[in-house]
Parts: C-alpha cells; sequence; structure tokens
C-alpha cells in the first residue's frame, strides 16, 4: 500500500510514526494527552495518505478535472477529519490540547523534514580540508 506512495509523503509518514513513541512512553503517566496525540496524529496520518494518492491520482493532462478533483478531495478529507474529530471526542474523551496538536503532526513532521533538509544541505556545503 505504501510503496505507491512517493517517497516524500512516506518520510513525512515514518516522522509521524515516529512522534507516537513519546507519546507511548508517557502513557502510563499521561493518559488523556497521550491519547489524544495518538488519536489526532493517526487522523493526520490518514490525511497524509489520502492527499498523497488524490495529488498522484489528479496530475494528468486535464487541467479542468484535476482542479474540480482536487476541491472535492480536499472537502471530503476534511469532512470525514471532522466526523472523526466529533467521534473521537464524544467517545474517547482525550485531551482536546494534545488531540489538537496531534491534528497538526503532518505539518509539523513537514517543519521537522525541512529542517533535516537545511540541516543536511548545510552539511554538504562544507569544505572538509
Amino acid at each position: 500500500m505504501f510503496r505507491k506512495i512517493h517517497p516524500y509523503p512516506r518520510r513525512i509518514l515514518l516522522i509521524i510514526c515516529l512522534t507516537n513513541f513519546p507519546a507511548i512512553l508517557s502513557l502510563p503517566m499521561l493518559f488523556k494527552e497521550s491519547i489524544g496525540w495518538m488519536l489526532g496524529s493517526l487522523a493526520s496520518a490518514v490525511n497524509v495518505i489520502l492527499l498523497a494518492k488524490k495529488v498522484a491520482s489528479v496530475l494528468g493532462p486535464d487541467e479542468g478535472r484535476a482542479k474540480i478533483a482536487s476541491v472535492k478531495g480536499y472537502f471530503i478529507r476534511y469532512a470525514i477529519l471532522l466526523v472523526y474529530a466529533v467521534v473521537v471526542m464524544v467517545f474517547v474523551k482525550p485531551d482536546i490540547i494534545s488531540f489538537g496538536f496531534g491534528l497538526f503532526a503532518g505539518q509539523i513532521a513537514i517543519y521537522i523534514n525541512a529542517l533535516y533538509e537545511g540541516i543536511k544541505g548545510l552539511n554538504r556545503g562544507r569544505d572538509d580540508t
């Protein structure tokens, strides 16, 4: 399933998964906060997967269809996220702040990746002599 996704979204998904390890380790001490982060980051990871698949499917010669498919995919993804968030808040009742931050795990992962790429680029530019 993940092999069909471009390497960049796969790296973002890996970073999202790695951010769950501290949440898993702190589960006994901070249960509601950890559950909130993990459920939010799960939704963020699904959002990244759906976005990557939609981008791959709409790339083509017909620009009009691509725009319509992109807008339709945008509203469907966020409608699913809204329903998911309401269900989680009603039935699981995690910490709302950590759940909200978990929903931003994809964006946080993008910034972490950009920081990593920037540092890696700086190290390549150095002269080691």
